[in-house]
């Protein structure tokens, strides 16, 4: 089954209470295993949140010219969910790019101060960001940007996903990526679906041509995550979210400049 109304509702504050500032006073018991259990849900999630954040820009648009409103939704992005992903993008290429032994790794990864990787990880994010929102601007008008904005924002929820497929944790102590094992096959695909559904709807062909390009990346991730680590933690699943949007909006300029 996947799951009566009260479980998808306790699902979505779950997933807005963490991944978000927005607070919603609702105590929800044992989230472990809502987490786990609602995955069907999560990027449901990341599409009502992309409603959200794509209604604040359609905003902008009115007030800016588009490349600026573009830039702006993306500080917005990162004020609204509290550079979540963000840090985890910059851990993960401290750790990852060291050179250094797979323990070495993860200690690094632990380390809150922000390394020479990490802040040319974020660089290169927003250089790229807004590098792909000075091009779109110019081809598209505000209605078909605000519909990229909110699939842009699901799609970090896409990629995680993805990678919940027969997850492995690596790591010497459980930490919080373990929340994420054992996640049924038929609640991956059901989240898929859903992400599917909203680009084929929304973006046409284009996006489902970006889609495969986020699927394909994700493959050669997970295999390289395996071989590197071991598995995966809550950084290098957390750094994929903003892989996954950067992967799918260059799939997406390209694929609109030729077709």
């Amino acid at each position: 089954m996947i799951g009566d109304r009260k479980d998808m509702i306790q699902g979505l504050i779950l997933y807005t209470q963490f991944f978000t500032r927005i607070r919603i006073p609702v105590e929800i018991k044992d989230p472990g295993h809502k987490f786990r259990d609602n995955i069907q849900y999560f990027t449901l999630f990341g599409l009502i949140l992309g409603c959200l954040e794509a209604a604040l820009f359609l905003g902008y648009t009115y007030l800016f010219p588009q490349w600026f409103a573009w830039m702006l939704f993306w500080m917005t992005d990162g004020m609204i969910t509290g550079g979540f992903h963000l840090d985890a993008l910059a851990d993960t290429a401290d750790g990852v790019m060291s050179s250094r032994t797979s323990d070495k790794m993860f200690k690094i990864m632990k380390d809150s101060r922000l390394g020479t990787m990490g802040t040319l990880a974020l660089i290169y994010f927003y250089a790229i960001l807004f590098g792909v929102g000075a091009i779109l601007a110019v081809r598209f008008d505000r209605f078909q940007l605000t519909m990229l904005v909110l699939i842009s924002v699901m799609m970090a929820k896409t990629g995680i996903s993805l990678l919940f497929y027969k997850m492995t944790y690596a790591g010497e102590a459980p930490g919080l990526a373990t929340i994420w094992q054992g996640i049924k096959t038929w609640r991956i695909g059901i989240s898929q679906v859903v992400s599917l559904i909203a680009i084929g709807v929304l973006l046409g062909y284009p996006g489902l041509i970006s889609y495969l390009a986020v699927l394909i990346v994700a493959y050669g991730y997970r295999r390289y995550m395996l071989a590197l680590l071991g598995g995966f933690s809550g950084d290098t699943l957390g750094g994929f979210a903003e892989i996954s949007q950067v992967i799918f909006l260059l799939a997406y300029v390209i694929v609109t400049k030729l077709m």
